[in-house]
């Protein structure tokens, strides 16, 4: 069974398991998180960061994309949507990255450009589609 966490004694774990998965960049202290634990095992992690009062960025990683069950993902947009009060989430992900891109597109996300070498993964920089959702967009609420 897997349990969602989110208190404070998970926050570095779930960080530093999201970091290298999604490639995330420059996010060390100020946010939100959700981590997926199958017998005290982290096996995801959502990242919500650059809050703006308007939007947020989310950062997925999942060992298994099976583990973001329908009622997770609904617990995360009502986050964004409802707790944050946000207007729009934003996410971003490498253009080779299919599986990623077929998640975030089943949510509803819009895929809104495209930014040249934006994610630094090792010595190398990389293409990224940048992809926008909006509240009326949601598949999830």
């Amino acid at each position: 069974m897997i349990e969602v966490r989110t208190t404070e004694p998970y926050r570095n774990e779930v960080l530093r398991f999201v970091t290298p998965r999604a490639n995330l960049q420059g996010v060390n202290k100020d946010f939100a998180f959700f981590g997926y634990y199958k017998n005290d095992e982290i096996k995801g992690g959502t990242i919500f960061s650059h809050y703006d009062g308007h939007n947020i960025w989310m950062h997925l990683a999942l060992d298994d994309p099976r583990i973001m069950r329908r009622t997770f993902a609904k617990q995360v947009f009502e986050y964004c949507f409802y707790t944050c009060k946000c207007v729009r989430v934003t996410a971003m992900t490498k253009i080779n990255n299919v599986r990623c891109i077929k998640l975030i597109e089943s949510a509803g996300f819009k895929q809104e450009g495209r930014i040249r070498k934006i994610i630094k993964d090792g010595l190398r920089y990389y293409d990224a589609f940048v992809f926008g959702l909006l509240r009326k967009d949601c598949k999830y609420l």
